[in-house]
């Protein structure tokens, strides 16, 4: 007798997820003129699209890599790149064990999670001045 785990499942994409991205592309692009006209920022949540692997994969290819690729660790990890395209940065949300939360695009200067927050920069500020006055 066959059991479930013994048959092979194979899923095959159509290219309907591929024919996304140069609309995606378009939308970026205008995303990215309106932030230099006004400052507008653009987030797209790819969890939102009917993106699939081959898409998806597409997508990432023709944005390209940038000069930045930074890591966050504040509940679970969070990798922050910069695309090809400065101002267009490819974020993705990990929970502590790896498992994906959120995969995001935005379209900013700089994204809000590597933004120092003020409150931690006062703090900072007290520290460093203890340190200093310590060492006199």
């Amino acid at each position: 007798m066959v059991t479930l785990d013994q048959i092979a499942i194979v899923v095959e994409e159509d290219d309907a997820s591929n024919r996304m991205v140069p609309a995606l592309l378009r939308e970026l692009l205008d995303a990215l003129d309106g932030f230099l006209r006004d400052g507008t920022r653009h987030c797209l949540d790819l969890a939102t699209l009917p993106l699939g692997h081959a898409g998806r994969h597409a997508l990432e290819e023709a944005l390209g890599q940038g000069e930045i690729d930074a890591r966050v660790s504040v509940l679970g990890s969070s990798r922050v790149r910069e695309t090809a395209f400065t101002g267009i940065w490819w974020l993705r949300h990990e929970d502590d064990n790896g498992a994906l939360l959120c995969e995001q695009i935005e379209v900013t200067d700089l994204p809000e999670i590597l933004r120092a927050d003020r409150g931690d920069i006062e703090a900072a500020s007290a520290r460093l001045a203890a340190l200093a006055a310590s060492l006199n």
